[in-house]
């Protein structure tokens, strides 16, 4: 009686830690990687301010783009299809040409990244797609002299992964963003230039203002 007992107890602690264990090993598959950044607050206010202005072109290549390629499925010779590349080529550089002319280093490299995300495709392939390779070595070569990458991909798991998380909170409606893109003319890109380096020149002066003031400072502490 008392073996069976003992037995008892040994089947059931068995069942116990082996429902532990089953538990465990659940909580470890729901359990999502968790990345400590100290700086995540700025760096996820830097990632949203630049998604301002680059995620709503990238929405809109992406619909222009998917709008292309179904109206090419309609079309059988090849010569009506390299014209109509052509003109869908010229569509999105007239589309985007100011407002990626607007945009800061860092703002350029973000939107070539988010192009990607959005249609599986780098701008290299996109131009490759619409106008043939040799102009897209020439854009490759002009795009290195800004220190663009025509080739960059989106990488939500490693470098992108905060950008990725905005991304996501404006997906979930938990940030106020308005997704339209405004199309920038020409006129509007020269005023834009036009305030853009008054503003610098406004800094400029009082970087030196200041520099002079501490200048002073060291002096009258000597």
């Amino acid at each position: 009686m008392i073996r069976l007992f003992i037995l008892a107890i040994l089947v059931n602690l068995s069942a116990f830690t082996m429902a532990q264990s089953d538990i465990a090993d659940i909580k470890e598959q729901n359990i999502q990687e968790v990345r400590v950044d100290r700086l995540f607050s700025s760096k996820y206010q830097t990632s949203l301010r630049r998604l301002r202005r680059t995620y709503p072109m990238a929405l809109k290549a992406k619909e222009l783009i998917e709008a292309y390629n179904e109206d090419l499925e309609f079309i059988d010779k090849k010569r009506k299809k390299k014209k109509y590349s052509k003109k869908a080529h010229h569509k999105l550089k007239d589309e985007f040409t100011y407002n990626i002319r607007d945009l800061y280093q860092s703002e350029g490299e973000m939107l070539m990244k988010l192009v990607y995300r959005e249609t599986g495709m780098t701008v290299n392939d996109i131009i490759k797609n619409y106008r043939g390779g040799f102009q897209t070595f020439m854009y490759s070569e002009i795009a290195k002299l800004f220190g663009q990458d025509l080739n960059a991909e989106f990488d939500s798991k490693g470098d992108d992964w905060i950008t990725e998380f905005v991304i996501q909170d404006i997906i979930a409606g938990n940030i106020e963003f308005d997704t339209s893109m405004r199309k920038m003319s020409k006129g509007d890109f020269r005023t834009e230039m036009k305030s853009y380096k008054k503003r610098k020149k406004e800094n400029k002066k009082k970087y030196k203002k200041i520099a002079r003031e501490n200048q002073k400072k060291k002096k009258s502490k000597k």
